[in-house]
This record gives structure tokens, C-alpha cells and sequence, in this order.
């Protein structure tokens, strides 16, 4: 496959890597210091069981729109979710002005990128995707360190019933063999919006805590306290997507909370953007779940408290009291 990753950070490059490795063409979109390192040295990533070190193509996003869309068979958005809006608009120009639309797959934090997506570019040009059992981090640029089994699952926005035939049900029977050809574990869902809830179910509990108290993901699972703090905040994010029309029982809210219990501790991507002094995923994640939560009359009081004071300048200079980095 012909694939471009726009956003070759953490995600994307891991991802990326892994293409590439299998034989496929991959074009990597980036900026900064970290598109410099790629165009220079090449891109790193070094996983358990996976270390790659080679040259890549890799390019910024305004020299990307610059060539002829239909040189890719799939475009793969991992970029945060605050940007998606912008490459969204870039995207369908780009596609308008060549007469050509290839199809796109969100692999971003939160539930409402794949909405904007199918608004700019046409439903039937998207795919949800979701990564799961995984955690990976841009130590320094060109350089990707990753843990976890790295898991894909992908899907028709917003679910097969609904979805209409087009670029995206074209590609995917192929991206489903590009990943496992690449050693990539992937399931195609038949409903990707409900996958994209359980993840954010597992996202607004855990993420903003370890913003709030530089915590690990297994810190916060097997603490007794704090376990029931995230199980309170997964309830919260359940009740509000059950408003929305995506059906999450208890049975789901267990099996998020011993899918994190069980996974080797990571620090969140929230915690680690907090320490970097970057932007975190707030609006994407706890702001999701507020706005629905306001808009649809459901009480969320735990991710409210979280959110404030995740968004709050509660930490000191030298980082959060009682945080083990």
C-alpha cells in the first residue's frame, strides 16, 4: 500500500515504522525539529520486540498537499484532535482542487474527529481506528520509543449498517492485510463509533488523573482509592454515552478498568504532555463528556472536578506533589 501518516509522532511513527518495515511506502507528515531529525537521520523506534532505524521520506504538511492525492491508497491522521479541524479543511481542498478523494483513518484520541472528518471530506471517505494495549513516546526528536502489543481496531464511520460504499470500504479489506502483514494485531469492527466510546471510557479516567497526579496507569488501577475514582469517572463517561446512543453497560466499564489493571504501567500521553509543557487532550477527552453531558442533561460531577483541576495550575515548578516520574 501506498500509505501517508500525517502526525509521525508517538502513534503514527510506531505505525508508520511498522508499514514501512512490512514493505509498503510510507510517506511521514511532520513538523519542527522532529520533521528535521526524519529528513536527516532517519526515524528510530525501538518496541520490545520491534526496533526499526532507516531513512524515511518525510515531509511537512504544505509540501504534502503540493503532490497528487491519488499517489495514496490510504491516509492515516494521527495528529491531536485539536488539529483536526484545520487538516480537515486542508485535506478537502486539496482533494476538491485534484478531483480526487482517498480515504482517511483517524487514529486520534476521542470521539469526535471522525464527525469533523466525514463533514469535509464525505462519510463514505472515513475510518474510525482506535489503538489499544499500547504506549508510545517521541523521547527526542526522530526518536519513537513504544510498549504494548499495539493493537488496531478499525472500522466504517460510523458503523457498517450505516456506512455508504466508497474510498473507505474500498481500502479496508487491504489496510486489514497491510497491518498483518506488518505484525500489526488489527480487528475490523462492525461498529467503530461504540469502540471509539470504550476507549474513551478508559481515556477520561485514567488521562486527566495522571495529569493531576503524575501517576502511572497501574499506580492508579491498584491503589484501592484511586481505582475508585477511575471507575467512577469510566460510570460517568458510560452514562453519557448511553445519552448519545451508544449502548455501554457495566459489563463494558469492567472490562476497560482490568484491560488497564492488567497492562504494564505506562505514563498517559495527558501526563507526559504536562511534564513536556505541551498542550494536553483535554477538550477531546473530559471536555467531550462535559459538553454531551450539559447538552443532554446527565450529571458528570467526577469528570467535571478532574477536568478543573487537570486544567488548573496546581503543580509546582518541579512537577506535582507526590509524583513518581
Amino acid at each position: 500500500m501506498r500509505i501517508a501518516v500525517i502526525g509521525a509522532g508517538g502513534v503514527g511513527g510506531y505505525y508508520g515504522a511498522r508499514w514501512q518495515e512490512a514493505g509498503h511506502h510510507v510517506t511521514f507528515v511532520a513538523r519542527g525539529e522532529h520533521l528535521a531529525a526524519l529528513r536527516e537521520e532517519g526515524l528510530r523506534v525501538d518496541h520490545t520486540d520491534f526496533h526499526f532505524h532507516g531513512r524515511v521520506t518525510a515531509l511537512a504538511m504544505e509540501e504534502f498537499c503540493v503532490g497528487d492525492p491519488a499517489n495514496y491508497d490510504l491516509l492515516a491522521l494521527a495528529i491531536k484532535s485539536s488539529g483536526t479541524a484545520a487538516v480537515a479543511a486542508s485535506l478537502a481542498d486539496w482533494f476538491a482542487r485534484c478531483d480526487v478523494r482517498v480515504p482517511v483513518l483517524s487514529l486520534q484520541n476521542g470521539v469526535d474527529n471522525e464527525p469533523m472528518l466525514g463533514e469535509a471530506l464525505g462519510v463514505d471517505c472515513v475510518l474510525g481506528g482506535l489503538a489499544i494495549r499500547v504506549g508510545t513516546h517521541v523521547e527526542s526528536p526522530g526518536h519513537i520509543t513504544a510498549s504494548g502489543e499495539g493493537q488496531l481496531v478499525v472500522g466504517l464511520w460510523p458503523d457498517e449498517t450505516e456506512a455508504d460504499p466508497g474510498p473507505a470500504s474500498d481500502v479496508l479489506p487491504a489496510l486489514v492485510r497491510a497491518c498483518e502483514e506488518a505484525g500489526i494485531p488489527v480487528t475490523a469492527s462492525p461498529d467503530i463509533r461504540r469502540e471509539l466510546w470504550r476507549k474513551l471510557v478508559i481515556n477520561n479516567a485514567v488521562n486527566p488523573l495522571s495529569a493531576v497526579t503524575g501517576w502511572d496507569t497501574g499506580r492508579l488501577t491498584h491503589d484501592a482509592g484511586m481505582a475508585a475514582v477511575v471507575r467512577r469517572l469510566m460510570r460517568e463517561t458510560a452514562s453519557v454515552a448511553r445519552a448519545d446512543g451508544v449502548l455501554l453497560d457495566d459489563t463494558d466499564i469492567e472490562e476497560m478498568f482490568e484491560l488497564v489493571y492488567s497492562l504494564t504501567p505506562i505514563r498517559t500521553s495527558m501526563l507526559v504532555d504536562r511534564l513536556r509543557g505541551r498542550p494536553m487532550e483535554l477538550d477531546a477527552l473530559c471536555g467531550a463528556v462535559v459538553e454531551r453531558a450539559r447538552r443532554l442533561g446527565v450529571d458528570v460531577p467526577a469528570t467535571e472536578t478532574v477536568a478543573a483541576l487537570a486544567a488548573g495550575e496546581i503543580w509546582s515548578d518541579t512537577g506535582p506533589s507526590g509524583a513518581d516520574n
